[in-house]
Order: C-alpha cells, then sequence, then structure tokens
C-alpha cells in the first residue's frame, strides 16, 4: 500500500470499519483517507462467505459503492482499488459524466465488486435499471462537502433509497458544515466520529498554505485579480471562476488584455490557468502556461458570494472559515 505505517485517520479510522461502524471522518486532503476506507472494503469483500472474491465466479452485482464529486476522482480511487485489492481479483468500475454510457453497461453487466461513481451518472445508471444496488454492503461518500457543494444532494439521497437495509456507511470529508451533520443524522446509524486536526507548525515554521479573502464588489473583481497578481508576482497561478461563462468571460482578448495592463511585469511572464474548480488536469482555458502545476504559487479564487464564505476552502482541507485564515480584506 505504500505505507510502512498508517496515518493518523487510517489509525483511527480502519478499526471501526472492519467492525463494520458507520464512521463520519473528518481530515485534510493528503492525509491518507482513501486507503483508510479501502482497505476495509477490500477485507470485507475477502472475508465474505460467499465467495464473491472466488477467481471462479463472475463479480456480479456490486458490493461496494463509492460516491466521488469529479471524475477525476473517480479515476484517482478506483486506481488506488486496483492498486491495493490486485492480487484479490477485485473488479473496480469508475462511472462518471463524459464518458460513453454504452461501455459503462457493458461492462456493469459483465459484474464488478466495487463501483466509484459521481452521484448523477451513478443515478442515471439507477434510473435505467443498468446499476443495481440491491446487494450493497457498503457505501462512501469521499469528498462529501464538495458533493454538497456542487449541488448532488438530492442524488445522493435517492441512491441512498435504493440500498438495502443494514448497510454500512461512511462519509469523509475535508470539513463539517452544517449540511453534512445533518445527512450524517440521516443516513448514519450511532456514527463512529473522526476528527483529525491540522497538524501544528514548529517553531518559526511557515505554513506551506497562506490563505487571504479579498471581499470586494463583483464590479471590481477583475481589477482586484489584476492588483492580486501585481502584488504577488507569481510564476505561475491558477484562476477559479464558478461556471464556463466566467472563464469565458475572462479569458475574453479584451479581457486579457486589461489584465496585461493591470500587471507591471511583462505579458510573456503572465502565467495563468483559468479554469472551473471541476475541470480536469487540462484546464478549460489557459493563456501562456509554463511550468509545472505541481509547483504553484499562487491560487486565486475569484467570483465567491460572500454570504457563502463559510462554505469555501481550498482543497488543501482548509476552511477559510476557520481562524487558519491567515487574512480577510
Amino acid at each position: 500500500c505504500g505505507y510502512t505505517t498508517p496515518t493518523p485517520i487510517q489509525e483511527q479510522a480502519i478499526p471501526p470499519l472492519l467492525a463494520r461502524r458507520d464512521l463520519i471522518g473528518s481530515a485534510q486532503t493528503g492525509t491518507g483517507k482513501t486507503a483508510a476506507f479501502i482497505l476495509p472494503a477490500l477485507q470485507h469483500l475477502a472475508d465474505d462467505p460467499r465467495g464473491v472474491l472466488h477467481s471462479r465466479r463472475t463479480p456480479g452485482t456490486p458490493r461496494v459503492l463509492v460516491l466521488v464529486p469529479t471524475r477525476e476522482l473517480a479515476m484517482q480511487v478506483s486506481e488506488a482499488f486496483h492498486s491495493y485489492g490486485a492480487k484479490l481479483g477485485a473488479v473496480v468500475l469508475p462511472i462518471y459524466g463524459g464518458q460513453e454510457f454504452g461501455r459503462q453497461v457493458t461492462a456493469l453487466r459483465r459484474g464488478v465488486h466495487v463501483v466509484v461513481a459521481t452521484p448523477g451518472r451513478a443515478l442515471d445508471h439507477l434510473r435505467r435499471g443498468t446499476l443495481d444496488l440491491s446487494k450493497v454492503g457498503a457505501i462512501v461518500l469521499d469528498e462529501a462537502d464538495e458533493m454538497l457543494d456542487m449541488g448532488f444532494a438530492e442524488d445522493i439521497e435517492l441512491l441512498f433509497d435504493a440500498l438495502p437495509d443494514g448497510h454500512q456507511t461512511a462519509l469523509f470529508s475535508a470539513t463539517l458544515p452544517p449540511r453534512i451533520a445533518a445527512m450524517a443524522d440521516k443516513q448514519l446509524r450511532d456514527p463512529v466520529r473522526i476528527l483529525i486536526p491540522r497538524e501544528k507548525l514548529a517553531a518559526g515554521e511557515a505554513p506551506r498554505v497562506r490563505q487571504v479573502a479579498y471581499v470586494v464588489p463583483r464590479a471590481h473583481k477583475d481589477a482586484a485579480l489584476g492588483r492580486v497578481l501585481d502584488l504577488e508576482s507569481p510564476s505561475l497561478a491558477i484562476v477559479f471562476a464558478r461556471t464556463r461563462t466566467e472563464v469565458d468571460a475572462l479569458t475574453d482578448p479584451e479581457a486579457i488584455r486589461i489584465l496585461e495592463l493591470l500587471v507591471d511585469y511583462t505579458p510573456p511572464n503572465l502565467h495563468i490557468v483559468i479554469g472551473t474548480r471541476d475541470v480536469p488536469a487540462l484546464p478549460l482555458a489557459r493563456l501562456r502556461v509554463r511550468g509545472d502545476l505541481l509547483e504553484i504559487d499562487l491560487q486565486v479564487l475569484r467570483f465567491l458570494r460572500a454570504e457563502a464564505a463559510q462554505l469555501l476552502y481550498v482543497r488543501s482541507g482548509t476552511d477559510l472559515a476557520r481562524p487558519e485564515l491567515d487574512r480577510l480584506v
């Protein structure tokens, strides 16, 4: 699995999941919570007295359902299942929008042990009768807060309605807003609650992520973006917009010209990736992108609603509403 010792979320979450307890786990992104739910799920499949992983049996209908907010995460979690369960013979299928529907149907009919899906596409299959959830023994909601932010609450409720009685539910989230608590009260039975706090910095150590929120009128946001770029002088920045329309507006030639005028350094040194938060690794639009995306000097969230500030956080897992927010301007 690549781990010599369990991370805190793994150490606390794996035992109750192995005991088939419902669970709510909150930890920063990148702390190993994917393995925390995959390993118990695979163990349950291996221990199933019906021999669902027997090499001579066809997989049949799925026994584990994992819901994730984006297709990128669906692929990532599926790859982790394949990696951890390769020697067990577990058959895992990612299903998400943008992929050929017929190919997914064919794979489901052949049989799978685990389905990793975005809620919308899972519901599409359920309604068409191509996804049978009647034998699911465990459901996992990964990045649950993100799924609710993206408007999947109703889809998730409908999927829960199709599950058999007695299933196990695990909910993992970087943050725990009130809507997560409400869902947990409705769908989970006496859950184990695990909260892994952020690692404290050693004396004199700078945080890896510095967060600042600038609250400005909508009409001034383009100008504010230019000023922030000028102030921070990043070699590479990512700008997130709420919709594709806003991405198109910001990458309009006139908008680009205005941005170039707002920053002091010359245009060839302006490296920006522009897209919505759910785009894949290659964004919808970009201008003069250079460098490694893993070395980002500045990430700018724009077009944010001030009244929804408690729901906004970058995927470092740090909630902007928490005291860790360095500055609110």
